[in-house]
């Protein structure tokens, strides 16, 4: 039977007060549920009174109309919604895409050798004197990467000065909600990105932008961003870090594998060995384990070469070349000095505007070795094509001038003769007047390479049989290995003498080897 029992009728609320829920009970006379016994119960919970309120509840009732108490059991109903509060978002630092993908590029190569050190410690030790050459990494066909050189993909992130890094979203403070008493819901504020940015490296905007105050490597550690001026490399350049093109300073702790190139804005400086790689410096090259090319290695600087040792590399040498050990098989054009007095150089060509100084050029087993003084590639080109040009212009005043003399010595007296003559001299005249300064250009760079880089070969101790030297338009081939300490320089006619240093006694080269012209050379003749 039902009842008028006012504990049927009930508000339940969420544990968060963000709803208020109306709840009839079984066993209830259904004409007691009205308006107003509802709205005194969810005031009697503090629920928040107003239009709103009445509206729900009106709605409420209506459904419960239709609610067979008997058969479908319990009546629910929302009668009142609060507003949830929305906590603030934490800041964060996100990078440009294109270092991003370097970042996790990285990330994973580290974790891959991470793997692979772990495994090789927990497997039997084994005798190894060097590290084996990493494998390439396989390609992934469905990521796009069939075709893709890994040797350009570089594990480093490095920026240029100016360039965007990425974006600081800072923390918001969030927005507080209402529940349905209309008490107040706090957000929680959004906690700030826990990284530090070096104000020396980088700049940060109010807007959040993200700038490199200097070129260098991004560096980003546990809680830290920051750009490094130098590039450190703790082990080798090979496809854990791929191809290298760094705008400043590159130091690398171990050695340069086969096929990869090393390129810095200023200085590289390589503690191990380079195999048949490709490096370039803006400045020096310091090659403390040597370099072993195999006839593919190059090695091009704007300063200075110093190494341990060179074995079969193409090397240009913006400056000076300093070997302690060995040349050997090489191909180098050096446009200053070569100060190497403790090296042997044997086999391949060296090409020098300034002297050279070694302990000992060519081997007793009579390897070919040639050393051009006095010559320089940055030079070599420009003399070559003004001579030529000169001898061109040359050759066309003298055609014009047999021309103009056999029109003179002709009995012909007619207009057409005189302009002829006219439009000849004309022709002479203005291929002498661009022949004048080339000459002059070729004359100030014979006395560059004559008083500022004077050609001179220092040999401490042995030039070998079979040595070719090439100075001055002529080439000397070694009929004979002699002692020094020596030097081979031109005298003021020109001609290449050797100088004993000891007594100071000097001997023509034609004496001790056969001489002949240097068809790949010119003279102040030509």
């Amino acid at each position: 039977m039902a009842t008028q029992d006012d504990n049927l009728v009930s508000i339940k609320m969420s544990s968060n007060r963000l709803e208020a829920t109306l709840v009839i009970q079984p066993g209830i006379d259904p004409t007691y549920v009205n308006s107003d016994v509802a709205l005194a119960k969810a005031l009697s919970q503090a629920i928040q009174p107003g239009p709103r309120l009445s509206q729900k509840i009106a709605e409420a009732l209506k459904a419960f109309e239709a609610h067979d108490l008997d058969t479908k059991g319990e009546f629910r109903y929302p009668i009142a919604q609060g507003q949830p509060c929305e906590d603030g978002k934490n800041g964060k630092f996100t990078l440009e895409p294109e270092l991003d993908a370097i970042y996790q590029l990285s990330k994973q190569r580290a974790e891959e050798a991470e793997r692979k050190a772990k495994a090789k410690a927990e497997a039997p030790a084994a005798n190894e004197t060097e590290p084996a050459p990493e494998a390439e990494p396989e390609s992934d066909p469905e990521n796009g990467e069939e075709n893709l050189d890994h040797h350009e993909r570089t594990t480093l992130m490095v920026v240029k000065a100016g360039q965007r890094i990425g974006v600081i979203q800072y923390a918001t403070e969030g927005i507080d909600g209402t529940d349905v008493c209309g008490g107040t819901i706090r957000a929680r504020p959004g906690t700030q990105a826990p990284i530090k940015f070096d104000s020396q490296t980088i700049e940060c905007h109010d807007n959040g932008l993200v700038l490199a105050k200097i070129a260098g490597q991004l560096v980003i550690e546990i809680g830290s961003v920051h750009i490094c001026p130098t590039l450190v490399i703790g082990d080798y350049v090979d496809y854990s870090t791929g191809n290298i093109d760094f705008p400043g300073n590159i130091e690398v702790h171990e050695g340069v594998r086969d096929c990869f190139e090393v390129s810095a804005g200023k200085s590289i400086t390589i503690r191990g060995l380079v195999e048949a790689a490709n490096l370039m410096a803006a400045r020096d090259a310091i090659l403390q384990g040597g370099i072993s090319g195999r006839e593919k290695g190059t090695v091009h600087t704007g300063r200075d070469i110093i190494a341990r040792y060179l074995n079969g590399a193409d090397c240009k040498v913006g400056r000076d070349l300093v070997v302690e050990k060995e040349i050997c098989d090489c191909n180098i054009v050096v446009t200053g000095n070569v100060r190497s007095p403790s090296a042997t150089i044997m086999g391949g060509h060296l090409s020098a505007l300034g002297s050279c100084d070694f302990k000992q050029v060519g081997s007793e087993g009579g390897t070919k070795t040639a050393i051009s003084l006095g010559r320089a590639e940055s030079l070599e080109e420009m003399v070559r094509d003004s001579v030529t040009i000169i001898k061109s212009l040359s050759d066309k005043v003298k055609r014009a001038h047999k021309q103009i003399n056999d029109l003179r010595s002709s009995p012909d007296t007619s207009s057409i003769k005189a302009e002829m003559m006219t439009s000849l001299q004309f022709e002479a005249s203005e291929a002498e007047a661009k022949m004048e300064p080339l000459r002059q250009s070729l004359n100030a760079t014979y006395r560059l390479i004559k008083e500022k880089c004077e050609p001179v070969l220092t040999v401490q101790g042995l030039l070998c049989l079979g040595v070719e030297i090439r100075a001055g338009g002529h080439k000397a081939k070694l009929k004979q290995t002699i002692k020094g300490p020596l030097s081979i320089r031109l005298n003021d006619m020109g001609e290449m003498v050797c100088l004993d240093l000891r007594t100071g006694a000097v001997t023509p080269m034609k004496n001790l080897a056969t001489v002949s012209p240097d068809e790949t050379s010119y003279s102040r003749a030509d």
